[in-house]
């Protein structure tokens, strides 16, 4: 499991002892270039609606930029950054974006380099199911279909727009031949024996840092979220699978049921903690060493 960084160990150029870059002020024919005291760090925060930023910078003593200060040590903002924004940065200064990140962020990107994964690893991936990015792969997948069908198979497929978020348009198929051939989803095989907790489904957010791509190095936080369904599951079927709340995890979803328990603690209701998430296994004989190292060499 990635561990925190040993007190001393490189993570980097620091900010703290270079001289920070300051703006030039007009003082009669004389320009006068003033400078940030050595050791503070400065923030432009002004591109984040997040009170939690803001906070911690208050409490690391970060002295926070102006809006139009482009000098700042670290520049926090919520949305993408363009490519020449950071390419235009200087050796101090660091930003919360790293480019090129829409590469796993949209479904259809993810899909793309995951198949790449797969080839590569195959071993290491094989927890991803069959996957077909349409439209391009409209027809590899009309093709498995009709494979299943001779082998009098049926398969549950689940289709989600290429670069949808929150559960919206997603749904659940076993008509295949409905699905038109020029829009842009991903479809893929449901998995549909999944590891249910108090009879529901339910995922797990984790959170990670990334500090570097190259060489990639992540550290994991230990906690999160566990979010659940808010219907009992059951395999799917003709009469189920618009049954959202069942098959379907998402906070943004399963909100709008009125049986989402919403609850302060962490060991009850639809969201739960992963600490708790942690002792629900230990209290059902599963090995949480080993869960948590599957996931740290699999991510």
């Amino acid at each position: 499991m990635p561990s925190p960084p040993n007190e001393g160990e490189d993570q980097g150029a620091s900010p703290v002892n270079r001289p920070s870059v300051g703006s030039y002020q007009s003082s009669g024919k004389r320009k006068v270039r003033t400078k940030k005291k050595k050791g503070t760090i400065s923030a432009n925060i002004t591109g984040t609606k997040y009170e939690i930023v803001r906070i911690v910078i208050n409490e690391v003593d970060y002295i926070k930029a102006r809006e139009d200060d482009e000098t700042a040590n670290l520049i926090w903002n919520d949305s993408a950054v363009q490519h020449e924004r950071i390419a235009e940065l200087r050796n101090y200064q660091r930003i919360n974006h790293f480019p090129g990140m829409g590469e796993i962020c949209r479904k259809d990107c993810l899909a793309r380099n995951m198949s790449k994964m797969i080839k590569s690893q195959s071993q290491e991936y094989s927890f991803i199911p069959k996957t077909w990015i349409f439209p391009a792969e409209y027809t590899q997948f009309q093709n498995y279909v009709k494979e299943l069908r001779r082998k009098r198979k049926q398969k549950t497929f689940i289709v989600k727009p290429a670069n949808g978020a929150m559960g919206h348009g997603i749904s659940l198929i076993r008509n295949c031949e409905k699905l038109p051939a020029h829009e842009h989803f991903i479809v893929q095989e449901y998995l549909d024996k999944p590891f249910l907790m108090e009879g529901y489904k339910f995922d797990l957010r984790i959170y990670i840092l990334v500090t570097s791509c190259d060489p990639l190095r992540i550290f994991l936080y230990n906690d999160g979220l566990v979010r659940m369904g808010t219907e009992k599951y059951h395999a799917p079927s003709e009469a189920n699978l618009s049954q959202l709340y069942m098959h379907l995890t998402n906070y943004s979803v399963n909100k709008h049921n009125e049986n989402f328990e919403r609850d302060e603690t962490v060991d009850k209701g639809s969201k739960r903690s992963i600490s708790w998430f942690n002792e629900f296994l230990r209290a059902n004989d599963y090995d949480v060493a080993k869960f948590w190292g599957d996931v740290s060499v699999r991510g």
